[in-house]
């Protein structure tokens, strides 16, 4: 595998080795390099920022992991980007550059193995082209173990309240039921190496943030959330290439619609993959960028609700319908424990917003707007947003 040339890797490394506030970013190119991104990581004291395609490259609940980046990330990774003074940028061609750092106050450095990548996304002072794992293992020896781990602990606690905000989320007894709850749960019970599947909408935000990724689980979606019904083509994919392994698809209503015949596959080829079905008959993500990006009402996002056990049953699979809080674990354990192609759908609070991990104020301004021109069950919306940051402050 190829790797940069030695002066190279010390330019990248001496860069690395001034920063005080270093972050390391890193994306699906960085996936099969755990262990060498650790090392680094380690010895800068640099906490860990994944894109959504790198959500598997260490699992979410490390010490140094802050959680995902952009829309879908999280408030510390967010504060981190904020902060650093460096970026070391491995296997990510991230798109979003508002959630990168100031280019005027940080510098960069990248990994990637197409050159054409290098600089793509952000200004970098050293960019190594060359294999992850492997220019990770060369870089290794250049950089030095840090003393001053202010800035990674100061990152570490601001995880700390973020795991109990969700958490909190997570583990909520309202009905009708949170979606986060679904995602939290659902960790609890995939295997260690479970492959699972998102899709595009509000469901991969609870999936990127409630999902806590351990072990050799891996995860893939639709890397933009530009494409729906992707989630359940991966999951048949994924059980295909990995038949020994639990595959689970994580899916709205929405995105399942649009492809849902291709469960007749999975029956056809006994492929016993479960998917979970966030229920809101609604085209949530949609509704939520009208409403915020837009500050107008919601339009032509309502869903015909269909019968998703039903029409598992009808296809030669099983299917199951859940309505409460308390019925999620024991359904979900004999959905997975069935050994056949299973679909389970869960009635989920249509009006839970997929909060950023920042509010800035045009989005406020926004959704007062939309409020104001008759956004339909505002009132119902603005109560669900009430109590969700009541619930926050007294952590139930």
């Amino acid at each position: 595998m190829s790797v940069p040339l030695e002066s190279e890797l010390r330019l990248a490394a001496s860069i690395l080795n001034e920063a005080k506030k270093p972050v390391i970013l890193a994306g699906a190119g960085a996936l099969g390099a755990r262990d060498e991104l650790l090392e680094v990581a380690e010895k800068l004291g640099a906490p860990v920022v994944k894109a959504l395609l790198g959500k598997a490259v260490i699992p979410d609940e490390h010490p140094l992991s802050l959680g995902g980046i952009g829309m879908l990330g999280t408030t510390p990774a967010v504060n981190a980007m904020d902060d650093c003074d460096a970026i070391f940028i491995v296997g990510s061609s991230f798109p979003y550059v508002k959630y990168l750092p100031d280019p005027d106050k940080c510098v960069g450095v990248q990994i990637d193995d197409q050159p054409d990548r290098i600089g793509l996304r952000f200004p970098v002072r050293a960019g190594l082209v060359g294999d992850a794992r492997a220019t990770l293992q060369a870089l290794s020896p250049y950089i030095e173990r840090k003393d001053d781990h202010s800035f990674l602990e100061k990152c570490q606690s601001g995880m700390e309240d973020w795991w109990q905000l969700m958490e909190t989320q997570g583990t909520s007894d309202e009905t009708p039921i949170k979606p986060q709850r679904v995602a939290w749960e659902l960790t609890d019970l995939a295997d260690t190496d479970a492959i699972i599947s998102g899709d595009s909408g509000t469901n991969t935000i609870w999936c990127a943030r409630q999902f806590r990724l351990r072990g050799d689980q891996k995860f893939s979606c639709s890397g933009t959330m530009a494409s729906m019904a992707s989630g359940l083509p991966y999951a048949i994919a994924a059980q295909l290439a990995y038949p020994s392994r639990q595959s689970i698809a994580f899916v709205g209503d929405g995105g399942f619609s649009m492809l849902m015949a291709d469960f007749v596959t999975a029956v056809k080829y006994n492929l016993p993959i479960t998917v979970v079905i966030i229920k809101n008959n609604v085209l949530g993500q949609i509704k939520w960028e009208q409403i915020v990006f837009l500050g107008n009402p919601q339009y032509v996002v309502e869903l015909e609700e269909i019968d998703f056990a039903k029409f598992a049953e009808s296809c030669g699979g099983v299917g199951f319908t859940v309505r409460a809080p308390e019925e999620l674990t024991p359904t979900l354990r004999e959905a997975l424990s069935s050994h056949r192609p299973a679909i389970v759908e869960v009635y989920t609070d249509p009006h839970e917003p997929p909060m950023p991990p920042k509010v800035e104020l045009w989005q406020a301004k926004n959704f007062a707007e939309a409020l104001v021109r008759g956004q339909r069950e505002g009132g119902e919306i603005a109560l669900t947003m009430f109590k969700d940051k009541l619930n926050e402050v007294i952590g139930k």
